[in-house]
C-alpha cells in the first residue's frame, strides 16, 4: 500500500471519529441542560405515584376485604420512587414523609395473612397522603409552567 491510498484510507475514519465527537458534545450539552431544570424528573415522579392505582388498593382493602396481590409491591416501589426522585426544595420534607408512609403500607402488607385493618389503614393513610402530596407538586409544576389553575381566586 502507498502512503497516498493510507492517507485516502484514514481519511473517512477520521471523519467519522470526529463526528462521533461532535455529537458526544452536543449530547451532553443537551443532557445538562435538561438535567437542570428537574421539572421533567418531578413530572415522571409525581405520574408514577397518580397511576399507581392507591384508590383501587384502599377501596380493594377497605370495601372488599380482599388485599390485591400486588399491594406490598406497589408500596415498596412507590417508595423507591418517592425516595429517588429529586423533589422541589419546599417539598422534600412532605416527600420524605410520604416514603415513609409507602414503607409502613408494604410492611402492614407483609407476610402470608396481614392484619385486614392494620392494612386497611395503611392503605387509607397512603391514598390521602399521596392525594395531598400530588396536589402540591401540581400546584408547584403549574406555577413553574405559568400556568393560571384560578385556585388563587377560590381562596
Amino acid at each position: 500500500m502507498t502512503r497516498s491510498s493510507q492517507k485516502s484510507w484514514l481519511l473517512p475514519f477520521a471523519a467519522l471519529a470526529l463526528l462521533a465527537g461532535s455529537v458526544l458534545v452536543v449530547a451532553s450539552a443537551c443532557s445538562e441542560g435538561e438535567s437542570s431544570s428537574g421539572d421533567a424528573e418531578v413530572i415522571n415522579g409525581i405520574d408514577i405515584l397518580d397511576k399507581a392505582g392507591l384508590h383501587g388498593i384502599d377501596e380493594s382493602i377497605n370495601t372488599d376485604k380482599t388485599i390485591p396481590p400486588t399491594a406490598r409491591t406497589t408500596a415498596q416501589k412507590l417508595q423507591a420512587v418517592t425516595e429517588l426522585t429529586e423533589w422541589p426544595d419546599d417539598l422534600q420534607d412532605d416527600a420524605d414523609a410520604l416514603a415513609v408512609v409507602f414503607k409502613d403500607l408494604a410492611a402492614a402488607l407483609d407476610g402470608d395473612a396481614p392484619d385486614i385493618t392494620k392494612a386497611g389503614e395503611a392503605a387509607k393513610k397512603a391514598h390521602d397522603a399521596e392525594h395531598d402530596f400530588s396536589h402540591d407538586v401540581w400546584a408547584h409544576l403549574y406555577s413553574e409552567a405559568g400556568v393560571d389553575t384560578g385556585e388563587e381566586s377560590h381562596e
